[in-house]
């Protein structure tokens, strides 16, 4: 289905994930073209599935309008929209059982589609935790990897910044709509990422205001668009945790870096990384992994499609629309 037909569902009052995961599955669909085709491929995922809320018209038609709206302020912002049936489609991002219906992407496209690496980390890190994060996006960059963050301060910042530094592709994963920056004093960094070819990317539509749920399901998609997810500093708790799960339970490489931060401690004690990265020496370690993580993919089934992480589709939207770190040298 195309772009604007399933934002119109997103948008029907009443139509949530998984009603749309379920009209997305069904082997007979037709591409809708009208408020009323909408509730006609409603009706007949009630036929197939049972226990959906069948809207009336007027509600389709607001779906149906709200979508157009939204599809004119992405074009007005360069914002791209994305179905899972594009050739743009992030190949890797369709191998997770909750791969977003739609993606909104701002800057290079192709990015998506290039071998990444998210490095990740806490909002609040030491300045060794800077320092390491800005060498490591610069190391992989160099390497040839897209390197994907959250453009959050901190962490995720050093790390776009270590990208840039070499002229590197980076991709920022937002929590909302395209249209806005947040935290906005990156929006220098963000128009940086642009400039040098990188892109922004949400599963949010133009206008979706920052909801804090929506910052753990973007987690997904880091880890998702990745062959890989390397922890650079992080606590016990916290954003980065979440990128963790996300990693292992998509059968992603995690890589934790050797650091004395309680969270690095804890996934390298319970022997949770499938990389513990001391120094650069491990640069070559990490490239091999993530090469057979590539072939294991691309060879793998797509899974049957889930809901189990995705957040609700009924976004609020505008009205307009420590201790010093044991033998590392990375700087």
């Amino acid at each position: 289905m195309k772009p604007i037909p399933i934002l119109a569902l997103q948008q029907t009052p009443g139509i949530g994930a998984r009603t749309v995961e379920k009209i997305l599955s069904l082997t007979d669909l037709f591409e809708p073209n009208s408020p009323s085709d909408l509730v006609e491929i409603i009706n007949l995922a009630f036929e197939e599935f049972g226990r959906i809320t069948i809207p009336d018209i007027q509600s389709a038609t607001v779906g149906w309008d709200e979508a157009h709206e939204i599809w004119e302020l992405s074009q007005q912002n360069n914002i791209q929209i994305i179905s899972r049936e594009s050739p743009h489609y992030p190949k890797y991002l369709l191998r997770i059982p909750d791969s977003p219906p739609l993606l909104h992407v701002k800057g290079n496209i192709d990015a998506l589609n290039k071998d990444c690496i998210a490095i990740v980390g806490t909002r609040n890190p030491t300045k060794y935790g800077i320092t390491a994060a800005k060498n490591l996006g610069a190391i992989f960059a160099k390497e040839g990897y897209v390197v994907v963050s959250g453009l959050a301060e901190g962490i995720d910042t050093a790390v776009h910044q270590g990208a840039l530094d070499v002229n590197g592709i980076t991709v920022a994963v937002l929590a909302h709509g395209l249209d806005t920056i947040y935290p906005s004093k990156n929006k220098e960094l963000a128009d940086a990422i642009l400039k040098k070819n990188g892109a922004l990317v949400s599963e949010y539509s133009c206008g979706t205001k920052i909801n804090r749920s929506y910052f753990i399901a973007r987690d997904r998609i880091q880890s998702g668009l990745s062959l890989s997810v390397f922890v650079v500093e992080t606590g016990i708790k916290g954003g980065t945790m979440y990128t963790v799960e996300f990693c292992k339970k998509q059968n992603r490489v995690l890589i934790v870096l050797q650091h004395p931060a309680e969270g690095n401690a804890q996934l390298i004690s319970n022997k949770q990384a499938d990389i513990v990265f001391e120094n650069e020496d491990d640069v070559d370690l990490v490239k091999n992994k993530m090469k057979n993580k590539k072939m294991e993919l691309l060879t793998s089934h797509l899974p049957i499609s889930s809901i189990e992480f995705v957040q609700p589709m009924h976004q609020d939207k505008k009205k307009n629309c420590h201790r010093e770190p044991i033998q590392m040298t990375l700087g």
